[in-house]
């Protein structure tokens, strides 16, 4: 009974995480905007005796209240006055929010309003580098020496040493290895995402078959699509569809099975529009790769806002600095940041690279004329949309959507004059033909439609050989600090550059004449910074077993956790780096180690001293994310096609209005319905509901480490769902014909399901199961226990 502490504790971390990430993400930044003029201590008065720049002081509110109350939004004087439900009590006082700004208050604290800001209200913090340097995962790569150990039979590679050493030092053991059983299906899970197939002879795994496997790089570009937000919507107030961001998603893919460096596989998402190619093939391959940084979230509502440009450029640092680097940078915005040696200045260096790049994602609405609005072409393509083209487009658009207000107006007026206004549809139709000035704007509203509908058949005829990618701007410039993040109060122009903490005189120098990105992908992968193989060595450990040396997976600064073997983490780090940046060859090191093979087995003494299991004292019991719950029961049912979707039906088509609410996502998701979960179009609030129920993350978060519930809908689900009735139907179907009796069927539904034999007491109490079913229904019996074994814990977990 206590395993599950164990496990809460080994995942409180990972949605605390997330918790301060929406933070950081959704309100701060609103709070910087609208609040502090009036309430921080750069404020000429503080209103009200309200402090609103720390958790303190946004607890303890001003003269009238606490200005927020933890989980209670009805007791929240900030909710009440951001809904204006006061008219003497109404903030921001000059302009009500947005509902969905208002929404992530809402949500905010419900969630227990989580809040980094320490200290005292209004406290102030400076940046010393020097002392900033010396946070253990600003340091130097080490390279420590493999540890000795007492029992030198129990280790098989050096990896276990660590291990081992770190245990004895405590007094402890590992325990026993894991069944046969169990490490085959671990291994299936872990390197493919699928159940290994009953088909294939049981005995050792061939892991480098594993590896080798197409199936490797769809579930390891999964991983990565998390941290990336992958999506194929903008999401922000409009949620426009994006029509080719899967050429992202299939680079990645196609980078993990080739085992493309990890070096190079960040370069080319940075820069891969400013690096050589070879041929056509490579530098498509390249500009694809850069969409790393274009599909990320935009407000589409905000194109003409001056703040929008502002806006993209914060996300893209934030998702860069959490995936790649484990740092939050975008905390630097609007001040120096709170706990790590990153200032303003260093975020704007990196703003002016960004602002000197332009993102295009393909998001066109109304006059979105100049960011996201077009699609880099591929080599093949046959011809492109001119500059000219997409105005005309663009503008008929939007005069269009004018004239439709117009349009009514007339019509209202002439069915008033002729006294028609309760004439029926058809007469009114009829009679509008007679007005003049009704015709006159009906007929213009025909003809910029037949304009655009001409661009938009163009443009579909074009998709197939376009792309989300990166380009410089036409000219690159440094950016000026926007002071408190404000976009309005312009502070010093900062030269393009990196953050000071780790810049040596061998950093490189951006190149004025292009954005710096070029610049910025060397900074990154150079072996004078110490984050980036830290970061990814860490992710690859987390993914195999079950939590990171580093627990904070994204966060490496000094809110995070510090590493449980940091020795390990560097021996890691530098073996990778020392394989030519290897991922295959990393994952093949960490399987091949005992630690990794170990047993899940309860050992009271190690779990009192060690409830957290973070020394790895056995291995983590781990439940299948979403997707391999998906893809198992695609798997086992026989219904799994393992070939992508066509092309055709990946291509999301130019339409008059491209917005996710008006479009059909069940009929979007249709030619995926056999295919893998990694094909499944993604967009920004329409998770499907089967992956929702089981924490598959919002895009729009970096998420290294998904959440894991416990909650009775996922229960429900499995009992209730339709769609778990379906596959539990089809899996009887296959167990029937593995089996010609009962006795046979038990065998071929556990090996299927389970990819174990059952025990006597399971085929006897399976077998009571078959035959005690009501009704004389053998079918739908047999789809019942299909259904149970989906329901139990050892289909959901990994022992």
């Amino acid at each position: 009974m206590k395993w599950p502490a164990a496990l809460m504790l080994s995942t409180a971390f990972a949605t605390g995480a997330e918790d301060m990430a929406f933070f950081e993400n959704k309100i701060r930044p609103v709070l910087v905007e609208h609040c502090y003029s009036c309430h921080s201590p750069e404020a000429k008065k503080i209103k009200g005796g309200l402090l609103l720049d720390t958790r303190e002081g946004i607890r303890r509110g001003g003269d009238t209240g606490p200005a927020v109350v933890p989980g209670d939004a009805s007791q929240s004087l900030l909710i009440k006055a951001i809904r204006y439900e006061d008219p003497d009590f109404e903030m921001p006082p000059k302009k009500k929010l947005p509902t969905e700004v208002i929404a992530d208050f809402e949500k905010w604290i419900a969630m227990g309003a989580p809040d980094p800001r320490e200290g005292k209200a209004g406290a102030v913090s400076t940046i010393d580098l020097e002392e900033g340097r010396k946070h253990w995962s600003f340091q130097p790569l080490s390279n420590p020496p493999v540890p000795e150990v007492k029992d030198k039979s129990w280790p098989r590679t050096d990896i276990d040493r660590f291990i081992l050493a770190s245990l004895e030092a405590k007094g402890l053991r590992p325990v026993a290895d894991a069944a046969p059983h169990d490490l085959r299906r671990r291994l299936h899970y872990d390197l493919t995402g699928l159940p290994p197939d009953p088909s294939e002879p049981a005995g050792a795994v061939d892991v480098s078959a594993l590896l080798d496997s197409p199936r490797f790089g769809e579930r390891w570009a999964r991983h990565w699509l998390d941290i990336a937000g992958y999506s194929e919507s903008t999401g922000g107030g409009q949620n426009m569809v994006l029509p080719v961001n899967f050429r992202y998603r299939d680079y990645v893919i196609a980078a993990f099975n080739a085992d493309k460096p990890y070096d190079q596989f960040l370069r080319e998402q940075i820069a891969g529009d400013l690096m050589p190619a070879k041929d056509a093939a490579q530098r498509d391959e390249q500009l694809i790769a850069t969409g790393f940084l274009s599909i990320g979230t935009k407000n589409t509502l905000d194109e003409n806002d001056p703040r929008y440009i502002t806006t993209v450029v914060d996300e893209q640092i934030d998702s860069m600095g959490r995936s790649v680097l484990g740092l939050t940078l975008a905390c630097a915005r609007c001040h120096d940041h709170k706990f790590d040696p990153i200032s303003t200045r260093d975020y704007y260096a990196l703003a002016g690279i960004l602002r000197s790049s332009e993102p295009l994602a393909g998001a066109w609405r109304r006059h979105f004329l100049k960011w996201s609005q077009a699609l880099q072409p591929l080599s093949s393509a046959p011809d492109v949309l001119s500059d000219a083209e997409l105005t005309e487009q663009l503008n008929s658009a939007k005069t269009r959507m004018d004239l439709n207000g117009k349009r009514y107006k007339v019509q209202r007026a002439a069915l008033q004059e002729a006294g028609l206004t309760k004439a029926s549809t058809a007469e009114q139709e009829a009679f509008y033909k007679t007005r003049p000035e009704v015709m006159e704007v009906m007929n213009e509203m025909d003809r910029l439609q037949k304009i655009v509908d001409r661009h938009n058949d163009k443009l579909n005829k074009l998709l197939p050989f376009l792309t989300s990618a990166m380009k410089d701007a036409a000219k690159p410039a440094d950016c000026a600090v926007r002071i408190r993040g404000e976009e309005s109060q312009l502070g010093e122009v900062v030269p393009r550059g990196f953050p000071a903490v780790f810049t040596t005189p061998t950093t490189p120098k951006v190149n004025r004449s292009q954005s710096g990105r070029l610049e910025l992908a060397a900074w990154i992968t150079g072996k004078d910074n110490p984050l980036t193989a830290r970061v990814m060595v860490n992710r690859i450990w987390q993914h195999l077993m079950g939590a990171g040396i580093v627990e904070s997976c994204d966060d490496f600064g000094k809110t995070g956790q510090t590493p449980a073997n940091a020795a390990l983490l560097d021996h890691l780090a530098q073996r990778f780096i020392a394989s030519g940046w290897s991922v295959k060859q990393l994952i093949r090191d960490i399987t091949s180690s005992r630690v990794y093979q170990l047993g899940t087995a309860h050992d009271a003494k190690a779990y009192e001293a060690d409830p957290a299991n973070r020394l790895n004292w056995r291995a983590n019991r781990r439940r299948l994310d979403a997707n391999a719950l998906r893809d198992s029961l695609l798997a086992v049912s026989g219904r799994l096609v393992l070939t992508p979707p066509p092309l055709e039906s990946q291509i999301h088509l130019r339409v008059e209005d491209s917005r996710t609410k008006s479009t059909d996502i069940a009929k979007v998701l249709a030619p995926s319905e056999r295919h893998r979960t990694i094909f499944r179009p993604i967009m920004h609030e329409n998770v499907p509901a089967d992956l929702g129920v089981f924490d598959f993350p919002e895009p729009e978060m970096v998420t290294g480490r998904r959440s894991v519930t416990t909650v009775p809908t996922q229960a429900l689900f499995l009992m209730n769902s339709p769609l778990i009735v379906e596959h539990a139907r089809h899996t009887a179907r296959r167990v029937k014909g593995l089996g010609k009796d009962t006795p046979a069927r038990i065998e071929a539904a556990y090996q299927l399901i389970l990819a174990r034999a059952p025990s006597d007491g399971e085929r006897g109490d399976a077998a009571t199961f078959l035959t005690g079913f009501p009704g004389d229904k053998e079918d739908e019996a047999l789809a019942a226990f299909c259904q149970t074994l989906f329901a139990s814990a050892e289909f959901r977990y990994l022992y």
